[in-house]
């Protein structure tokens, strides 16, 4: 029999057993910027009762409602801050149980390397009950060259948004940013197994970790994806069909004009192609120009600005995945 006594590693009866070394490659950039933030907040359900008989019951009905329930928003110390009604079915979540459940299997299935320069925002909106997260990742990239030569650099991208209270789904979409203008760029078509963009209502059906599962191939998507902004950037597209395409759509005179205005502008950076017209309608839903387009102003914008501005953005989503959008791609490439 071998002796391994006087190996350096033999290990002896009072010697310590080894332990297994773990590396720890990259901390985690998304618990650190929720924790604290303004959507880190734990909610509850109550249900509610109905003032049947005022004078026998007080304040309180001697009866709950079937069909309704209460959702109540925490403070740090377990007191009531807010409370909203929604329906019994309705699938009660936490912002932190929506976003930990996308940004686990973000963990799972990207780099270490692309999760350690992800740029996070988070925003809200309704005193909380409105929750978006947006993820930049600096490490997943490509170069784009238009018609004229401009050259930018398109970062991957995913948002995901949803709310607490029965007004908004649960989604995200994937998309991209422009890091020369700072736009949100969103993916021009979609097809039947396409899911770049996810919407899934807040129903007793919803599975959270479905709705996460779909986001496995992300990374991968958006390379496959990645030459749809580089053929916008070498497509010919005259600056008077441009101007066309946006006098055709369904929206007021003023935002309109300011469209043109956007446009002209990207021409005159990127050139006569698609891609300036796709930046103009970008650069509308990633920046306010207030002197370009009127918002809608209550005495709680303070709080909704952040919602207001991100409807731009399913707006700018709807006309790139409109059926006039994908004439105008086939008709300049044709």
């Amino acid at each position: 029999m071998t002796d391994f006594s006087n190996h350096p590693h033999a290990y002896y009866d009072n010697d310590p057993l080894p332990l297994p070394v773990k590396i720890d490659t990259v901390s985690n950039p998304f618990k650190d910027s929720f924790d604290n933030s303004i959507l880190d907040f734990e909610v509850t359900t109550s249900p509610i009762y109905l003032a049947t008989n005022e004078e026998k019951y007080g304040e309180y009905g001697s009866d709950s409602c079937m069909d309704k329930q209460a959702v109540v928003k925490l403070h740090k110390d377990g007191s009531v801050e807010d409370w909203w009604v929604v329906g019994k079915d309705y699938f009660v979540k936490s912002h932190r149980d929506f976003y930990e459940s996308i940004e686990e299997k973000i963990v799972e299935r990207f780099d270490p390397n692309h999760i350690a320069t992800v740029d996070i925002k988070t925003k809200s909106s309704r005193n909380g009950r409105w929750g978006l997260r947006e993820y930049i990742f600096d490490g997943i990239s490509i170069p784009v060259k238009t018609t004229n030569d401009f050259e930018t650099t398109i970062k991957f991208r995913i948002v995901a948004w949803s709310g607490l209270d029965g007004m908004t789904a649960n989604n995200y979409l994937l998309g991209a940013f422009d890091s020369y203008c700072m736009n949100g760029c969103v993916w021009s078509s979609a097809g039947q197994t396409d899911y770049t963009r996810m919407k899934k209502r807040n129903s007793k059906l919803f599975n959270l970790n479905h709705f996460s599962n779909t986001l496995v191939t992300a990374s991968e998507d958006f390379y496959n994806r990645s030459e749809e902004f580089q053929s916008m950037a070498q497509t010919r597209l005259i600056a008077f069909n441009g101007l066309e395409f946006i006098e055709a759509l369904k929206v007021s005179g003023k935002k309109i004009e300011g469209l043109k205005d956007l446009y002209l502008d990207e021409v005159y950076l990127r050139g006569e192609n698609v891609f300036a017209l796709h930046s103009a309608l970008t650069n509308y839903a990633s920046h306010q120009h207030e002197h370009k387009f009127l918002t809608r102003r209550t005495k709680y914008f303070s709080d909704q600005a952040p919602e207001l501005m991100f409807k731009r953005e399913e707006e700018v989503t709807n006309i790139l995945q409109s059926k006039e959008w994908v004439a105008l791609l086939d008709k300049e490439a044709a």
